[in-house]
């Protein structure tokens, strides 16, 4: 099937369950179920850790500690979006526009279709990846009873998918098991909630990326469209007036996504400090179990954590590769107009478009190598205290 957007299939079926896509009915109350479900469960989880805040049980502490985090990343992530939903139907609106812009001109809309497909593949890739680790993470402990139930071993021990406190009595079959279920589905659909809003990101990026490659192709065949006269289908003026559409473009996905890399960014560096704790914790225990959920949920976090700066990166790189299409262009073969607007293009495009963590700093790989570095740092720090 040919891509005729950005914005693929799977992505889609997320947003909408999200409550995110324009125009879905019910949409307000879809968003006030969805939250209270979240809410809810993050509350059973705060009253656990408030039973619990014992520095002589910090090993079951910390555990939970880094899933209430990662509830509430979450319930802000989800937040955001549905606050800036004007700002997300203007971004679809755009990306419709400048589809329908590219048909008719084949080399355009290959390229479009290669940014599509690659946006696809790494929402399949990512989710193919966090899903299964969600599984584990929260199936872990009951199929450990479970197998200990189905041998005949005498465990008594009635595990929830994560660690909880009910103001009611709970481990009476079969309330027990409705709960277990609804905690394990509740648990994996919030592990798919910020994978979706990560995916979003993959395909606004990947559709500034297929833009501003449009724009290189041009600047690089410039000569053989523009005379020393004028011009024949697509100008130095249209090309400018392109480049100014994806400058706007790539600022609002700043705007949308700058407090969500801000959580992408902080949080999860804690994040990270504390299932690395647990991680070394377990294996001097020999819990192979908690050594299995935290290391999948460190690499998961961690993955995170990269792909926002591989896509600020990514974007920084393609941004400023017009300042060299438009040297390397045969400018002088243009009349002298036109050439300055080329040497208009090659000075904006050194003011590079970036996506920010809250505005604080530009996302990209030596940020994502800096905090690296400070987390092994805290990582060591915090397993000699312990």
């Amino acid at each position: 099937m040919l891509l005729t957007s950005t914005i693929s299939s799977p992505l889609k079926i997320g947003l909408q369950i999200l409550g995110v896509w324009p125009d879905m009915p019910y949409t307000s109350f879809h968003r006030l179920i969805y939250m209270l479900s979240i809410l809810i469960v993050h509350y059973f989880q705060q009253l656990y850790l408030f039973a619990n805040c014992k520095f002589s049980e910090l090993e079951n502490l910390v555990g939970p500690l880094a899933l209430a985090i990662y509830y509430m990343k979450a319930i802000l992530e989800l937040t955001t979006l549905w606050v800036n939903r004007r700002r997300i139907r203007e971004l679809l609106d755009s990306m419709d526009i400048d589809w329908r812009e590219c048909v008719n001109i084949d080399q355009h809309l290959h390229l479009m279709r290669t940014k599509a497909s690659n946006s696809q593949f790494c929402l399949i890739a990512f989710l193919s990846f966090v899903l299964p680790s969600a599984v584990i993470y929260f199936g872990g402990d009951n199929a450990i009873a479970i197998i200990h139930l189905v041998n005949g071993d005498n465990y008594t021990s009635r595990p929830f998918p994560m660690k909880v406190l009910f103001p009611f009595e709970a481990e009476q079959s079969p309330f027990y098991e409705l709960l277990v279920a609804l905690l394990f589905l509740h648990g994996i659909l919030t592990v798919y909630t910020v994978a979706i809003i990560n995916g979003l990101i993959f395909s606004l990026v990947l559709h500034v990326s297929g833009q501003i490659d449009i724009i290189y192709q041009e600047l690089k065949t410039i000569s053989m469209k523009v005379s020393y006269i004028g011009s024949d289908d697509f100008t130095i003026g249209m090309l400018i007036e392109k480049h100014n559409k994806v400058i706007e473009f790539a600022e609002n996905v700043d705007k949308l996504y700058s407090f969500i890399t801000f959580l992408q960014i902080f949080p999860n560096t804690s994040l990270i400090c504390i299932l690395a704790v647990i991680a070394i914790v377990s294996v001097n225990s020999a819990n192979d179990v908690s050594l299995a959920k935290s290391g999948l949920a460190y690499a998961g976090i961690t993955a995170e954590i990269f792909i926002f700066c591989f896509i600020g990166e990514y974007l920084d790189i393609k941004s400023r590769s017009l300042a060299d299409a438009g040297y390397n262009s045969l400018w002088y073969n243009m009349s002298p107009s036109y050439s300055k607007n080329v040497l208009f293009i090659i000075m904006r495009s050194q003011k590079q478009l970036t996506i920010t963590a809250g505005g604080l700093m530009n996302l990209s790989l030596e940020v994502f190598t800096s905090m690296m570095k400070a987390s092994v740092s805290f990582i060591s720090v915090l397993h000699a205290m312990y």
